[in-house]
């Protein structure tokens, strides 16, 4: 078996450490390859590649890295886990965790992994990760962990639809809510609406705070 594992990253001594613990994984194969790039569209390049026979393509994606509009790029990115060889891994930061049930609600067969996930946790992942049970999950221990005590504690405030996600994006952006609504081809009221709903939901006063609030989404580079 061939397996090709790309990175969407721009950290080198994250991408070294990942390195060697895949290949302590397969150290009985030589036929392990690497790349690393921090290019969006060499990342859309490898999600459209074709995958034939014995190959297998581990695409990592850290969600920081993705460029403005980070909704839309996702969704570019959908088809790319549906081949039972190719599998997408996204890499969260800490200030992803509360609006994780959000992000997977785009990619509900993706595997994620916490990019400060402690090291002796990472064989597992891998492990799981190489499994040949297609259509299962995979999640890094913290990230169960979090969820977990999350919704025992009913703590779910954070929760945001995927329209409350373009809508905050819009805004980001600089856009006026009546800019918003005439792209969108819809009444402002509706758009007024959600925005007033969901910032009284996250106890939100004002757009500077809404900008503190989701500055994740915005590309740190």
């Amino acid at each position: 078996m061939t397996y090709r594992c790309f990175f969407y990253d721009e950290n080198a001594y994250f991408f070294e450490g990942m390195k060697a613990s895949i290949s302590s994984l397969f150290r009985e194969t030589r036929n392990v390859s690497f790349s690393l790039t921090d290019d969006y569209e060499q990342l859309i390049d490898r999600t459209k590649s074709r995958i034939e026979g014995n190959q297998h393509l581990w695409l990592f994606c850290d969600l920081d890295m993705l460029p403005m509009e980070r909704f839309v790029m996702l969704n570019r990115m959908q088809g790319c886990y549906k081949h039972q060889n190719k599998k997408l891994v996204i890499m969260l930061s800490n200030h992803h965790m509360p609006f994780f049930l959000t992000i997977y609600n785009l990619f509900p067969q993706a595997h994620w992994l916490m990019k400060n996930e402690k090291m002796e946790h990472i064989p597992a992942f891998l492990n799981g990760l190489n499994q040949k049970k297609a259509n299962e999950n995979r999640f890094s221990y913290s990230l169960i962990d979090y969820t977990r005590n999350t919704l025992r504690s009913g703590d779910v405030h954070h929760l945001i639809s995927c329209n409350e996600w373009w809508l905050i994006e819009e805004i980001l952006r600089g856009k006026s809510l009546s800019n918003i609504a005439h792209q969108a081809d819809t009444d402002i009221r509706k758009i007024s609406y959600v925005k007033r709903k969901l910032m009284k939901r996250l106890n939100i006063k004002n757009n500077i705070a809404l900008f503190e609030k989701f500055k994740w989404l915005t590309p740190s580079r």
